[in-house]
C-alpha cells in the first residue's frame, strides 16, 4: 500500500492548508451553486518520463452550512494510459484542493488503484499542481485547465438578477 499518509504532513502544507480554510470565511470570494466542465492539459513528471496528458473534468458545487463543497470526476489520457478518477474538493474562487481516488488503465502494465491529490488555483480559467500516489510510485502534473460554469440556481432566485454579462 502506498505511504501516502505522510503527503500533507510538511510544515508549508500546514500553512498552506491554514490560510486556504482561513480565506473561506470571506463570502466575496468563496465558490457558487453551480456546474462546470472543461479540458484539461498537463506535463506529468516524477514517472519514467515526462508526458503531456489531457482529460475532461466535471464539478458541482454548492454549500453545507456556508462551507463550500464540491466534487469531481474526469479523466486523463497520456501515451499509454488512462486514468478515471472522482475527487471530493473545497475551495474559494482563486484556490481549492481535492482528494480522491483514481483508477489507471495502463496499455502494458497492470492496473493502479490509487490517490489523488490537487491543489489549483482559480475556478474556470487556472492552473493546477497534481500528485498521484499509487503502484509504487508519486507521479506529479503541472497544468491548466478551462471550464464552463452553468449556475445550478433559478434565475428568478438569483441575487444578481439583472446583471448583463455580455454589456449589450
Amino acid at each position: 500500500m502506498p505511504a501516502y499518509v505522510d503527503a500533507a504532513s510538511s510544515p508549508g502544507r500546514k500553512k498552506l492548508l491554514l490560510l486556504l480554510f482561513s480565506i473561506l470565511l470571506f463570502a466575496e470570494v468563496r465558490a457558487q451553486d453551480v456546474f462546470s466542465a472543461g479540458p484539461m492539459l498537463h506535463y506529468n513528471f516524477g514517472d519514467k518520463k515526462p508526458k503531456l496528458s489531457w482529460g475532461i473534468e466535471a464539478a458541482v458545487w454548492w454549500y453545507e452550512d456556508g462551507f463550500p463543497i464540491s466534487a469531481n470526476i474526469g479523466f486523463d489520457r497520456r501515451k499509454g494510459s488512462t486514468i478515471l478518477y472522482t475527487q471530493a474538493q473545497t475551495g474559494i474562487a482563486v484556490a481549492g484542493l481535492s482528494v480522491g481516488p483514481y483508477l489507471e488503465l495502463r496499455k502494458e502494465e497492470p492496473t493502479v488503484l490509487g490517490l489523488q491529490t490537487d491543489y489549483w488555483i482559480n475556478n474556470y480559467l487556472g492552473l493546477n499542481y497534481r500528485i498521484r500516489y499509487g503502484g509504487g510510485q508519486k507521479q506529479k502534473a503541472l497544468g491548466g485547465y478551462v471550464k464552463l460554469p452553468v449556475s445550478l440556481i433559478p434565475e428568478e432566485e438569483r441575487e444578481d438578477g439583472d446583471w448583463d454579462w455580455d454589456w449589450d
